[in-house]
Protein backbone atom coordinates (compact mmCIF):
# COMPACT_ATOMS: atom_id res chain seq x y z
CA UNK A 1 0.00 0.00 0.00
CA UNK A 2 2.41 2.21 0.60
CA UNK A 3 4.48 1.61 -2.43
CA UNK A 4 1.33 2.58 -4.26
CA UNK A 5 1.17 5.96 -2.33
CA UNK A 6 4.80 6.72 -3.50
CA UNK A 7 4.50 5.46 -7.03
CA UNK A 8 1.32 7.76 -7.36
CA UNK A 9 3.17 10.85 -5.61
CA UNK A 10 6.06 9.91 -8.06
CA UNK A 11 3.14 9.93 -11.00
CA UNK A 12 2.02 13.50 -9.46
CA UNK A 13 5.32 14.71 -9.32
CA UNK A 14 5.98 14.01 -13.02
CA UNK A 15 2.59 15.08 -14.47
CA UNK A 16 3.13 18.54 -12.19
CA UNK A 17 6.76 18.93 -13.54
CA UNK A 18 5.68 18.60 -17.38
CA UNK A 19 3.21 21.47 -16.99
CA UNK A 20 4.95 23.60 -14.94
CA UNK A 21 7.15 24.81 -17.28
CA UNK A 22 8.87 27.94 -15.66
CA UNK A 23 9.52 25.69 -12.63
CA UNK A 24 7.81 27.81 -10.10
CA UNK A 25 6.04 24.84 -8.35
CA UNK A 26 2.90 26.11 -9.00
CA UNK A 27 0.13 25.96 -12.14
CA UNK A 28 -2.16 28.27 -13.21
CA UNK A 29 -5.79 27.84 -14.28
CA UNK A 30 -4.67 27.36 -18.24
CA UNK A 31 -1.78 25.21 -17.20
CA UNK A 32 -4.32 23.01 -15.09
CA UNK A 33 -6.97 23.06 -18.10
CA UNK A 34 -4.67 22.01 -20.01
CA UNK A 35 -3.38 19.10 -18.03
CA UNK A 36 -7.11 18.24 -17.26
CA UNK A 37 -7.62 18.30 -20.98
CA UNK A 38 -5.10 15.60 -21.78
CA UNK A 39 -6.54 13.58 -19.24
CA UNK A 40 -10.27 13.61 -19.98
CA UNK A 41 -11.72 13.77 -23.51
CA UNK A 42 -13.46 17.46 -23.79
CA UNK A 43 -11.41 18.75 -20.68
CA UNK A 44 -13.91 21.68 -18.75
CA UNK A 45 -14.08 24.55 -19.48
CA UNK A 46 -11.55 27.82 -17.94
CA UNK A 47 -14.24 29.24 -15.57
CA UNK A 48 -14.34 25.59 -14.18
CA UNK A 49 -11.03 25.02 -13.47
CA UNK A 50 -10.93 28.71 -11.90
CA UNK A 51 -14.32 27.62 -9.47
CA UNK A 52 -12.05 24.35 -8.54
CA UNK A 53 -9.01 25.90 -7.83
CA UNK A 54 -11.14 28.94 -5.58
CA UNK A 55 -12.79 25.46 -3.52
CA UNK A 56 -9.27 23.39 -3.40
CA UNK A 57 -6.46 25.94 -3.45
CA UNK A 58 -5.23 28.40 -1.09
CA UNK A 59 -4.17 30.98 -3.37
CA UNK A 60 -4.90 31.42 -6.81
CA UNK A 61 -2.64 28.95 -8.36
CA UNK A 62 -2.26 25.47 -7.70
CA UNK A 63 1.28 23.44 -6.03
CA UNK A 64 2.10 20.13 -5.77
CA UNK A 65 0.22 19.12 -2.72
CA UNK A 66 -2.86 20.34 -4.22
CA UNK A 67 -3.05 19.05 -7.24
CA UNK A 68 -4.49 15.03 -6.54
CA UNK A 69 -7.60 17.44 -4.54
CA UNK A 70 -8.19 19.21 -7.45
CA UNK A 71 -7.97 16.35 -9.67
CA UNK A 72 -10.74 15.03 -7.77
CA UNK A 73 -13.04 18.22 -8.00
CA UNK A 74 -12.45 19.12 -11.91
CA UNK A 75 -14.03 14.95 -11.84
CA UNK A 76 -16.98 15.70 -9.87
CA UNK A 77 -17.11 19.12 -11.92
CA UNK A 78 -16.81 16.71 -15.47
CA UNK A 79 -19.41 14.27 -14.83
CA UNK A 80 -21.98 16.55 -13.06
CA UNK A 81 -21.39 18.35 -16.26
CA UNK A 82 -22.18 16.06 -18.80
CA UNK A 83 -25.37 15.28 -16.80
CA UNK A 84 -26.47 18.95 -16.57
CA UNK A 85 -25.51 19.13 -20.27
CA UNK A 86 -28.29 16.59 -21.17
CA UNK A 87 -31.15 18.05 -18.78
CA UNK A 88 -30.25 21.42 -20.51
CA UNK A 89 -30.96 20.06 -23.61
CA UNK A 90 -34.44 18.51 -22.39
CA UNK A 91 -35.36 21.92 -21.48
CA UNK A 92 -33.88 23.78 -24.80
CA UNK A 93 -36.66 22.44 -27.09
CA UNK A 94 -36.13 24.46 -29.87
CA UNK A 95 -32.32 23.47 -30.20
CA UNK A 96 -31.49 27.19 -29.57
CA UNK A 97 -28.81 26.25 -27.15
CA UNK A 98 -30.44 28.95 -24.79
CA UNK A 99 -33.10 28.63 -22.57
CA UNK A 100 -35.11 31.25 -20.46
CA UNK A 101 -34.30 33.15 -17.03
CA UNK A 102 -37.34 31.28 -15.62
CA UNK A 103 -36.03 27.70 -16.89
CA UNK A 104 -32.09 28.40 -15.72
CA UNK A 105 -33.26 29.43 -12.25
CA UNK A 106 -35.65 26.60 -12.29
CA UNK A 107 -32.68 24.02 -13.61
CA UNK A 108 -30.56 25.81 -10.34
CA UNK A 109 -32.89 25.73 -7.64
CA UNK A 110 -33.95 22.14 -8.77
CA UNK A 111 -29.84 21.19 -8.23
CA UNK A 112 -29.16 23.24 -5.00
CA UNK A 113 -32.49 22.39 -3.33
CA UNK A 114 -33.27 24.33 0.09
CA UNK A 115 -29.69 26.05 -0.44
CA UNK A 116 -30.45 27.96 -3.28
CA UNK A 117 -29.36 31.62 -3.12
CA UNK A 118 -31.61 34.04 -4.15
CA UNK A 119 -29.31 36.57 -3.95
CA UNK A 120 -26.42 35.17 -6.27
CA UNK A 121 -29.03 34.80 -8.97
CA UNK A 122 -30.64 38.11 -8.48
CA UNK A 123 -26.77 39.31 -9.10
CA UNK A 124 -25.86 36.75 -11.81
CA UNK A 125 -29.29 38.35 -13.98
CA UNK A 126 -28.38 42.05 -13.31
CA UNK A 127 -24.44 41.50 -14.08
CA UNK A 128 -25.25 39.78 -17.79
CA UNK A 129 -23.87 41.14 -20.53
CA UNK A 130 -27.50 40.88 -21.94
CA UNK A 131 -30.19 40.97 -19.03
CA UNK A 132 -33.37 39.50 -20.30
CA UNK A 133 -32.12 37.29 -23.73
CA UNK A 134 -31.61 33.39 -23.33
CA UNK A 135 -29.89 31.91 -20.96
CA UNK A 136 -26.82 29.44 -22.37
CA UNK A 137 -25.61 26.34 -20.69
CA UNK A 138 -21.86 28.12 -20.48
CA UNK A 139 -23.56 30.77 -18.59
CA UNK A 140 -24.30 28.99 -15.04
CA UNK A 141 -22.51 25.85 -15.73
CA UNK A 142 -20.30 27.08 -12.77
CA UNK A 143 -23.12 27.91 -11.05
CA UNK A 144 -24.68 24.32 -11.18
CA UNK A 145 -21.65 22.58 -10.11
CA UNK A 146 -20.49 24.84 -7.25
CA UNK A 147 -21.10 23.11 -3.85
CA UNK A 148 -23.23 25.29 -1.81
CA UNK A 149 -21.50 26.97 1.31
CA UNK A 150 -24.41 26.20 3.85
CA UNK A 151 -23.13 29.42 6.34
CA UNK A 152 -23.53 31.50 3.40
CA UNK A 153 -27.18 30.47 2.73
CA UNK A 154 -27.91 31.18 6.54
CA UNK A 155 -26.10 34.74 6.37
CA UNK A 156 -28.57 35.49 3.14
CA UNK A 157 -31.51 34.11 5.34
CA UNK A 158 -30.47 36.53 8.38
CA UNK A 159 -30.34 39.39 5.95
CA UNK A 160 -32.73 38.22 4.01
CA UNK A 161 -35.03 37.76 7.25
CA UNK A 162 -33.50 41.37 8.09
CA UNK A 163 -34.25 43.25 4.95
CA UNK A 164 -38.06 41.61 5.56
CA UNK A 165 -38.22 43.00 9.63
CA UNK A 166 -36.84 46.28 8.31
CA UNK A 167 -39.35 46.42 5.02
CA UNK A 168 -42.42 45.58 7.76
CA UNK A 169 -40.55 47.94 9.94
CA UNK A 170 -40.84 50.73 6.75
CA UNK A 171 -44.41 49.45 5.99
CA UNK A 172 -45.64 49.99 9.39
CA UNK A 173 -43.98 53.39 10.09
CA UNK A 174 -45.47 54.41 6.73
CA UNK A 175 -48.88 53.17 7.53
CA UNK A 176 -48.20 55.14 10.91
CA UNK A 177 -47.64 57.81 9.23
CA UNK A 178 -50.57 57.50 6.86
CA UNK A 179 -52.86 56.57 9.82
CA UNK A 180 -51.34 60.28 11.70
CA UNK A 181 -52.05 62.13 8.26
CA UNK A 182 -55.57 61.12 8.15
CA UNK A 183 -55.84 61.94 11.65
CA UNK A 184 -54.73 65.35 11.14
CA UNK A 185 -56.98 65.82 8.16
CA UNK A 186 -59.86 64.13 9.74
CA UNK A 187 -58.79 66.96 12.58
CA UNK A 188 -59.03 69.65 10.47
CA UNK A 189 -61.57 68.74 8.63
CA UNK A 190 -63.52 68.38 12.11
CA UNK A 191 -62.15 71.90 12.90
CA UNK A 192 -63.15 73.32 9.80
CA UNK A 193 -66.77 71.93 10.30
CA UNK A 194 -66.91 73.34 13.70
CA UNK A 195 -65.80 76.56 12.98
CA UNK A 196 -68.52 76.61 10.13
CA UNK A 197 -71.05 75.92 12.42
CA UNK A 198 -69.96 78.26 15.07
CA UNK A 199 -69.51 80.82 12.30
CA UNK A 200 -73.23 79.62 10.90
CA UNK A 201 -74.34 80.02 14.62
CA UNK A 202 -72.91 83.46 15.11
CA UNK A 203 -74.60 84.59 11.54
CA UNK A 204 -77.93 83.10 12.59
CA UNK A 205 -77.79 84.79 16.07
CA UNK A 206 -76.34 87.84 15.09
CA UNK A 207 -79.22 87.82 12.22
CA UNK A 208 -81.75 86.52 15.21
CA UNK A 209 -80.41 89.46 17.77
CA UNK A 210 -80.53 92.18 14.73
CA UNK A 211 -84.17 90.42 13.99
CA UNK A 212 -85.20 91.03 17.42
CA UNK A 213 -83.74 94.58 17.79
CA UNK A 214 -85.29 95.65 14.90
CA UNK A 215 -88.76 94.25 16.34
CA UNK A 216 -87.45 96.03 19.43
CA UNK A 217 -87.09 98.91 18.23
CA UNK A 218 -90.55 99.06 16.01
CA UNK A 219 -92.18 98.06 19.10
CA UNK A 220 -90.21 101.18 21.05
CA UNK A 221 -90.93 103.26 18.19
CA UNK A 222 -94.41 102.71 17.74
CA UNK A 223 -95.18 102.51 21.40
CA UNK A 224 -93.49 105.85 22.03
CA UNK A 225 -95.16 107.22 18.43
CA UNK A 226 -98.56 106.06 20.76
CA UNK A 227 -97.69 107.76 23.95
CA UNK A 228 -96.17 110.77 22.35
CA UNK A 229 -99.38 110.80 20.31
CA UNK A 230 -101.30 110.41 23.63
CA UNK A 231 -99.72 112.94 25.28
CA UNK A 232 -99.81 115.39 22.55
CA UNK A 233 -103.75 115.26 22.64
CA UNK A 234 -103.95 115.68 25.79
CA UNK A 235 -101.39 118.94 25.75
CA UNK A 236 -103.83 120.44 23.22
CA UNK A 237 -106.91 119.33 25.22
CA UNK A 238 -104.61 120.97 28.00
CA UNK A 239 -103.96 123.98 26.07
CA UNK A 240 -108.05 124.00 25.85
CA UNK A 241 -108.82 124.14 29.38
CA UNK A 242 -105.60 126.32 30.44
CA UNK A 243 -107.64 128.75 27.60
CA UNK A 244 -110.96 128.82 29.13
CA UNK A 245 -109.85 128.05 32.93
CA UNK A 246 -107.43 131.44 32.40
CA UNK A 247 -109.99 133.54 31.83
CA UNK A 248 -112.51 131.97 34.65
CA UNK A 249 -111.54 129.24 36.39
CA UNK A 250 -113.51 128.42 39.15
CA UNK A 251 -112.41 125.18 41.50
CA UNK A 252 -115.64 124.25 42.78
CA UNK A 253 -116.83 123.55 39.30
CA UNK A 254 -113.62 121.96 38.75
CA UNK A 255 -114.59 119.50 41.58
CA UNK A 256 -117.98 119.03 40.78
CA UNK A 257 -117.09 117.57 37.15
CA UNK A 258 -114.68 115.62 38.75
CA UNK A 259 -116.96 113.94 41.10
CA UNK A 260 -117.43 111.05 39.15
CA UNK A 261 -113.30 110.55 38.89
CA UNK A 262 -113.63 110.45 42.47
CA UNK A 263 -116.05 108.26 43.37
CA UNK A 264 -114.34 105.63 41.27
CA UNK A 265 -111.08 106.27 43.08
CA UNK A 266 -112.53 105.95 46.26
CA UNK A 267 -114.43 102.39 45.54
CA UNK A 268 -110.98 101.16 44.36
CA UNK A 269 -109.61 102.37 47.52
CA UNK A 270 -111.88 100.58 49.59
CA UNK A 271 -111.55 97.50 47.24
CA UNK A 272 -107.78 97.87 48.39
CA UNK A 273 -108.35 98.00 51.86
CA UNK A 274 -110.55 95.27 51.47
CA UNK A 275 -107.86 93.15 49.51
CA UNK A 276 -105.20 94.14 52.19
CA UNK A 277 -107.38 92.89 55.11
CA UNK A 278 -107.79 89.62 53.73
CA UNK A 279 -103.56 89.51 52.53
CA UNK A 280 -103.44 90.54 56.18
CA UNK A 281 -105.57 87.97 57.87
CA UNK A 282 -103.76 85.40 55.80
CA UNK A 283 -100.41 86.34 56.64
CA UNK A 284 -101.42 85.95 60.31
CA UNK A 285 -102.35 82.40 59.43
CA UNK A 286 -99.21 81.85 57.97
CA UNK A 287 -97.35 83.24 60.82
CA UNK A 288 -99.39 80.75 63.39
CA UNK A 289 -98.29 78.06 61.12
CA UNK A 290 -94.39 79.11 60.97
CA UNK A 291 -94.57 78.85 64.69
CA UNK A 292 -95.66 75.59 64.74
CA UNK A 293 -93.88 74.20 62.17
CA UNK A 294 -90.61 76.18 63.84
CA UNK A 295 -90.93 73.52 67.00
CA UNK A 296 -91.75 71.01 64.97
CA UNK A 297 -88.38 71.71 62.76
CA UNK A 298 -86.70 72.37 66.21
CA UNK A 299 -87.43 68.55 67.66
CA UNK A 300 -86.77 66.84 64.52
CA UNK A 301 -83.39 68.41 64.60
CA UNK A 302 -82.67 67.24 68.02
CA UNK A 303 -83.40 64.08 67.29
CA UNK A 304 -81.62 64.24 64.15
CA UNK A 305 -78.79 65.48 66.30
CA UNK A 306 -79.00 62.49 68.62
CA UNK A 307 -79.01 60.14 65.88
CA UNK A 308 -75.93 61.90 63.92
CA UNK A 309 -73.88 61.26 66.86
CA UNK A 310 -74.75 57.69 67.30
CA UNK A 311 -74.52 57.16 63.88
CA UNK A 312 -70.81 58.79 64.09
CA UNK A 313 -69.82 56.48 66.74
CA UNK A 314 -71.07 53.23 65.26
CA UNK A 315 -69.44 54.18 62.19
CA UNK A 316 -66.43 54.92 63.86
CA UNK A 317 -66.34 51.46 65.58
CA UNK A 318 -66.97 48.99 63.06
CA UNK A 319 -64.72 50.96 60.78
CA UNK A 320 -61.89 49.35 62.76
CA UNK A 321 -63.63 46.06 62.54
CA UNK A 322 -63.89 46.01 59.17
CA UNK A 323 -62.53 43.41 57.31
CA UNK A 324 -63.77 42.54 54.02
CA UNK A 325 -65.59 44.29 51.18
CA UNK A 326 -69.05 43.51 52.31
CA UNK A 327 -68.00 44.68 55.59
CA UNK A 328 -66.56 48.34 53.76
CA UNK A 329 -69.36 48.99 51.47
CA UNK A 330 -71.81 48.87 54.64
CA UNK A 331 -69.61 51.21 56.32
CA UNK A 332 -69.14 53.65 53.35
CA UNK A 333 -72.90 53.51 53.08
CA UNK A 334 -73.24 54.32 56.49
CA UNK A 335 -71.44 56.96 56.02
CA UNK A 336 -73.01 58.47 52.75
CA UNK A 337 -76.21 58.14 55.73
CA UNK A 338 -74.20 60.29 58.22
CA UNK A 339 -73.09 62.97 55.47
CA UNK A 340 -76.31 63.32 54.13
CA UNK A 341 -77.64 64.16 58.10
CA UNK A 342 -75.30 66.50 58.34
CA UNK A 343 -75.92 68.03 55.14
CA UNK A 344 -79.79 68.18 55.87
CA UNK A 345 -78.69 69.90 59.33
CA UNK A 346 -76.09 72.51 58.13
CA UNK A 347 -78.73 73.12 55.11
CA UNK A 348 -75.70 73.58 52.95
CA UNK A 349 -76.99 73.24 49.17
CA UNK A 350 -73.73 72.18 48.14
CA UNK A 351 -73.23 69.15 50.32
CA UNK A 352 -76.67 68.42 49.77
CA UNK A 353 -76.83 68.21 46.06
CA UNK A 354 -73.19 66.31 46.11
CA UNK A 355 -74.07 64.01 48.80
CA UNK A 356 -77.83 63.31 47.22
CA UNK A 357 -76.08 62.33 43.77
CA UNK A 358 -73.52 60.24 45.87
CA UNK A 359 -76.63 58.40 47.75
CA UNK A 360 -78.22 57.72 44.14
CA UNK A 361 -74.61 56.34 42.48
CA UNK A 362 -73.93 54.08 45.57
CA UNK A 363 -77.58 52.81 45.44
CA UNK A 364 -77.57 53.24 49.54
CA UNK A 365 -80.75 51.50 50.89
CA UNK A 366 -83.10 54.46 51.97
CA UNK A 367 -84.56 53.15 55.08
CA UNK A 368 -85.27 56.50 56.95
CA UNK A 369 -86.75 57.93 53.95
CA UNK A 370 -83.66 60.49 54.36
CA UNK A 371 -82.94 61.04 50.59
CA UNK A 372 -86.71 62.12 49.71
CA UNK A 373 -86.20 64.66 52.90
CA UNK A 374 -83.34 65.57 51.29
CA UNK A 375 -84.35 65.88 48.42
CA UNK A 376 -87.96 67.96 49.39
CA UNK A 377 -85.02 70.12 51.60
CA UNK A 378 -83.07 70.87 48.34
CA UNK A 379 -86.00 72.21 46.51
CA UNK A 380 -87.22 74.10 49.78
CA UNK A 381 -83.85 76.05 49.65
CA UNK A 382 -84.17 76.60 46.16
CA UNK A 383 -87.82 77.97 46.27
CA UNK A 384 -86.12 79.85 49.01
CA UNK A 385 -83.33 81.39 46.83
CA UNK A 386 -85.33 82.14 44.13
CA UNK A 387 -88.07 84.22 46.14
CA UNK A 388 -84.92 86.09 47.75
CA UNK A 389 -83.74 86.71 44.12
CA UNK A 390 -86.79 88.10 43.00
CA UNK A 391 -86.89 90.24 46.20
CA UNK A 392 -84.22 91.66 45.57
CA UNK A 393 -84.92 92.39 41.75
CA UNK A 394 -88.08 93.72 42.46
CA UNK A 395 -89.75 92.97 39.61
CA UNK A 396 -93.46 92.87 39.50
CA UNK A 397 -93.87 89.08 37.19
CA UNK A 398 -90.94 87.65 38.63
CA UNK A 399 -91.76 87.92 41.94
CA UNK A 400 -95.42 86.31 41.47
CA UNK A 401 -93.68 83.59 39.91
CA UNK A 402 -91.26 82.73 42.73
CA UNK A 403 -94.52 83.15 45.14
CA UNK A 404 -96.56 80.75 42.86
CA UNK A 405 -93.37 78.33 42.98
CA UNK A 406 -93.69 78.07 46.46
CA UNK A 407 -97.58 77.67 46.47
CA UNK A 408 -97.10 75.41 44.18
CA UNK A 409 -94.70 72.68 45.95
CA UNK A 410 -96.09 73.21 49.04
CA UNK A 411 -93.53 75.05 51.55
CA UNK A 412 -96.14 77.98 52.60
CA UNK A 413 -95.30 76.85 55.73
CA UNK A 414 -91.45 76.49 55.58
CA UNK A 415 -91.05 80.05 54.40
CA UNK A 416 -93.68 81.47 55.60
CA UNK A 417 -91.59 84.60 56.97
CA UNK A 418 -90.49 84.52 53.24
CA UNK A 419 -93.85 84.25 51.66
CA UNK A 420 -94.91 86.77 54.17
CA UNK A 421 -92.57 89.30 53.18
CA UNK A 422 -92.32 88.34 49.42
CA UNK A 423 -96.37 89.08 49.91
CA UNK A 424 -95.91 92.61 51.30
CA UNK A 425 -93.38 93.63 48.74
CA UNK A 426 -95.76 91.66 45.95
CA UNK A 427 -98.48 94.03 47.54
CA UNK A 428 -96.39 97.11 47.46
CA UNK A 429 -95.44 96.59 43.85
CA UNK A 430 -99.02 96.08 42.54
CA UNK A 431 -99.80 99.41 44.23
CA UNK A 432 -96.99 101.01 42.49
CA UNK A 433 -98.14 99.63 39.23
CA UNK A 434 -101.18 100.46 39.78
CA UNK A 435 -100.47 104.04 40.49
CA UNK A 436 -98.00 104.28 37.29
CA UNK A 437 -101.46 103.22 35.70
CA UNK A 438 -103.48 105.73 37.55
CA UNK A 439 -100.68 108.21 36.80
CA UNK A 440 -100.82 107.12 33.10
CA UNK A 441 -104.90 107.56 32.75
CA UNK A 442 -105.21 110.66 34.38
CA UNK A 443 -107.19 113.17 32.47
CA UNK A 444 -105.12 116.39 31.06
CA UNK A 445 -107.86 118.07 32.73
CA UNK A 446 -107.24 117.32 35.97
CA UNK A 447 -103.48 117.94 34.95
CA UNK A 448 -104.56 121.20 33.74
CA UNK A 449 -106.23 122.10 36.64
CA UNK A 450 -102.77 122.15 38.76
CA UNK A 451 -101.24 124.33 36.21
CA UNK A 452 -103.99 126.63 35.52
CA UNK A 453 -103.37 127.54 39.22
CA UNK A 454 -102.13 131.27 39.56
CA UNK A 455 -102.22 131.49 43.08
CA UNK A 456 -101.99 127.46 44.26
CA UNK A 457 -103.35 126.01 47.67
CA UNK A 458 -99.98 125.66 49.97
CA UNK A 459 -100.91 121.79 49.75
CA UNK A 460 -101.09 121.76 46.27
CA UNK A 461 -97.56 123.60 46.16
CA UNK A 462 -96.44 121.51 48.65
CA UNK A 463 -96.92 118.05 46.96
CA UNK A 464 -96.15 119.31 43.39
CA UNK A 465 -92.54 120.44 45.39
CA UNK A 466 -92.18 116.73 46.53
CA UNK A 467 -92.72 115.27 42.97
CA UNK A 468 -90.64 117.41 41.56
CA UNK A 469 -87.58 116.42 44.26
CA UNK A 470 -88.01 113.14 43.06
CA UNK A 471 -87.79 113.68 39.99
CA UNK A 472 -84.14 115.44 40.68
CA UNK A 473 -85.35 119.22 40.61
CA UNK A 474 -83.68 120.96 43.36
CA UNK A 475 -86.53 122.22 46.12
CA UNK A 476 -85.38 126.03 45.60
CA UNK A 477 -86.80 125.83 41.74
CA UNK A 478 -89.77 124.61 42.87
CA UNK A 479 -90.12 128.00 44.96
CA UNK A 480 -91.51 130.15 42.27
CA UNK A 481 -94.71 128.52 40.97
CA UNK A 482 -94.26 129.88 37.53
CA UNK A 483 -91.00 127.41 37.37
CA UNK A 484 -93.66 124.80 38.78
CA UNK A 485 -96.43 125.43 36.05
CA UNK A 486 -94.05 125.47 33.23
CA UNK A 487 -92.70 121.75 34.52
CA UNK A 488 -96.25 120.80 35.02
CA UNK A 489 -97.10 122.16 31.08
CA UNK A 490 -93.90 119.79 29.02
CA UNK A 491 -94.51 117.16 27.10
CA UNK A 492 -92.91 114.63 25.42
CA UNK A 493 -90.36 112.44 27.10
CA UNK A 494 -90.18 115.47 29.64
CA UNK A 495 -93.98 115.21 30.08
CA UNK A 496 -94.91 114.94 33.92
CA UNK A 497 -96.53 111.60 33.54
CA UNK A 498 -94.45 110.04 31.53
CA UNK A 499 -91.27 111.12 33.82
CA UNK A 500 -93.43 109.68 36.64
CA UNK A 501 -94.03 106.32 34.90
CA UNK A 502 -90.62 106.17 34.12
CA UNK A 503 -89.36 106.99 37.45
CA UNK A 504 -87.15 103.99 39.77
CA UNK A 505 -87.51 103.86 43.66
CA UNK A 506 -83.77 102.99 43.48
CA UNK A 507 -82.50 105.78 41.53
CA UNK A 508 -83.89 108.45 43.69
CA UNK A 509 -81.91 110.38 45.52
CA UNK A 510 -82.48 109.61 49.39
CA UNK A 511 -81.63 113.13 50.45
CA UNK A 512 -84.10 114.27 48.07
CA UNK A 513 -86.42 111.56 49.29
CA UNK A 514 -86.32 112.10 53.04
CA UNK A 515 -87.11 115.86 52.42
CA UNK A 516 -90.12 115.18 50.03
CA UNK A 517 -91.70 112.99 53.23
CA UNK A 518 -90.86 115.70 55.64
CA UNK A 519 -92.77 118.19 53.49
CA UNK A 520 -95.80 115.99 52.89
CA UNK A 521 -95.88 114.43 56.68
CA UNK A 522 -98.46 117.31 57.59
CA UNK A 523 -100.93 116.32 54.92
CA UNK A 524 -103.34 113.39 54.74
CA UNK A 525 -104.35 111.92 51.75
CA UNK A 526 -108.12 113.26 52.35
CA UNK A 527 -107.23 116.49 53.25
CA UNK A 528 -105.24 116.93 49.70
CA UNK A 529 -108.23 115.15 47.71
CA UNK A 530 -110.89 117.44 48.78
CA UNK A 531 -108.80 120.48 47.49
CA UNK A 532 -107.48 118.61 43.96
CA UNK A 533 -107.69 114.85 42.76
CA UNK A 534 -104.50 115.87 40.58
CA UNK A 535 -102.55 116.98 43.51
CA UNK A 536 -104.31 113.68 45.50
CA UNK A 537 -102.79 111.49 42.74
CA UNK A 538 -99.56 112.98 42.79
CA UNK A 539 -99.48 112.37 46.92
CA UNK A 540 -100.25 108.90 46.34
CA UNK A 541 -97.35 108.47 43.61
CA UNK A 542 -94.74 110.01 45.95
CA UNK A 543 -95.41 108.65 48.97
CA UNK A 544 -95.62 104.87 47.13
CA UNK A 545 -92.05 105.63 45.74
CA UNK A 546 -90.65 107.28 49.01
CA UNK A 547 -91.57 103.83 50.72
CA UNK A 548 -90.32 101.86 47.93
CA UNK A 549 -87.05 103.55 48.41
CA UNK A 550 -86.46 102.90 52.41
CA UNK A 551 -87.53 99.46 51.63
CA UNK A 552 -85.24 98.96 49.37
CA UNK A 553 -82.44 100.74 51.81
CA UNK A 554 -83.82 98.78 55.12
CA UNK A 555 -82.77 95.59 52.79
CA UNK A 556 -79.61 96.38 51.80
CA UNK A 557 -78.30 97.54 55.75
CA UNK A 558 -80.37 93.85 56.55
CA UNK A 559 -77.94 92.15 54.09
CA UNK A 560 -75.28 94.00 55.18
CA UNK A 561 -75.61 93.37 58.81
CA UNK A 562 -75.84 89.72 58.34
CA UNK A 563 -72.97 89.52 56.02
CA UNK A 564 -71.06 91.06 58.90
CA UNK A 565 -72.14 88.53 61.16
CA UNK A 566 -71.71 85.71 59.12
CA UNK A 567 -68.02 87.08 58.85
CA UNK A 568 -67.39 87.42 62.50
CA UNK A 569 -68.86 83.85 63.46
Amino acid sequence: MGELLTNRSDVLKQVFSQYDHHAKDELTPIQVQMLYGDLRMGSVSLPQVVAAMKYVCVTGSCVMTELYNLLQELDRRYFLLNDFRWEFSMLDRNQTDCISEDKARWMVQAVHGKYFSKRKWEYFVTHRPAPGSGVSFAEIEVMLCDIPNRMETLDEQNEAEKERDAKLRRQRLADEEIEREKERLRKEREEQRRRKDEENKRLEGERIRKLNDDEEKSRALSAEADLDEELEADDEVAKIFVNADETDFNPEDNNASDDDEVSERERRKEEERLREEEELRRLKELEEKQRLERERRQKEEEELYKDVEKLARDAKEEEKNAKNEEDQRRLRHKRIRYDLKVAMKTRDTYKLKYTINEFKTEKVEDKDMDLIKAEKLLKEIGCRDDLKRAMTHRELEELARAIETVKKHGFEVELSKELLEANQLLTRLRRLERIRHEILQLKQSTVAEIRSYQSPPQVVHTVMTSTFLLLGHKEKETKIWKTVQALVGKTGKEGLKRRCIECKPDKINVTDAKRAQALMEKYELDEIRDVSAGAATFYVWSITMIEELMDIIARKEEAAAAKQTEETS
